[in-house]
């Protein structure tokens, strides 16, 4: 037996027994991503690649979107599940092949921008409010929040069809590091609407009933 058919029967044997997270993922992504893993089951292991990713930590989700660069041929559901995880690179390979995709249907109804700016001023959990405007996981919120560079604040901004005026205000509030509101404007400018309302659909359709399943779960 090939080292690759070894390696596969040991991963076979670990999502057989339920085995969760990184140890599954990573040993997925390793024959995924390197061209290891035999044509005629790239398709089962693809799908069990990506429910092992929907139930990883934070920390594996960032080691795996690092090596996501160049890999065109994965679905773009999955490098979805990666982008808030993803270096600026990847971000940016996520971005283009939102956009250059077809239609993903309507997001969500607009937020009220001025109430949003209002809670945004005001203390409290900011990402529970954030997720409930948008009909996204707080989870979710939390973690476009985090992003320092505001660009997953813009995706999501821009996608929700909330104007720059907007965004600037809330990255402003907080805590997005820019002494110059043009480089936040910037940043807004430079997402592409299509691929913000893409992932924006995405996060609402996607990605949050999976980390709310989760949290439910324990």
């Amino acid at each position: 037996m090939s080292t690759a058919n070894q390696r596969l029967c040991q991963l076979l044997e670990l999502a057989e027994h339920g085995s969760q997270g990184g140890a599954l993922a990573g040993g997925l992504a390793d024959l995924l991503f390197d061209g290891n893993c035999p044509t005629a089951l790239r398709p089962p292991m693809m799908a069990l690649f990506e429910k092992a990713v929907r139930q990883c930590d934070d920390a594996t989700r960032v080691r795996l979107a690092a090596r996501l660069g160049g890999h065109g041929d994965l679905p773009l559901d999955l490098v979805n599940e990666f982008y808030l995880y993803a270096p600026a690179r990847v971000r940016r390979e996520i971005l283009m092949r939102n956009e250059l995709a077809g239609e993903a249907g309507e997001v969500a109804d607009r937020p009220n921008a001025a109430r949003l700016v209002a809670e945004a001023r005001a203390p409290g959990d900011f990402a529970e409010q954030l997720g409930e405007a948008l009909a996204i996981a707080p989870h979710t919120a939390g973690t476009i929040l985090c992003d320092a560079s505001g660009e997953a604040l813009a995706v999501l901004c821009k996608g929700a069809h909330l104007d720059r005026a907007t965004f600037s205000a809330l990255a402003l509030l907080k805590g997005m590091p820019s002494d110059d509101p043009s480089e936040r404007l910037c940043v807004f400018e430079n997402v592409p609407e299509h691929a913000a309302e893409r992932l924006t659909r995405y996060w609402q359709t996607h990605y949050a009933p999976a980390h709310e399943h989760i949290a439910a779960a324990e």
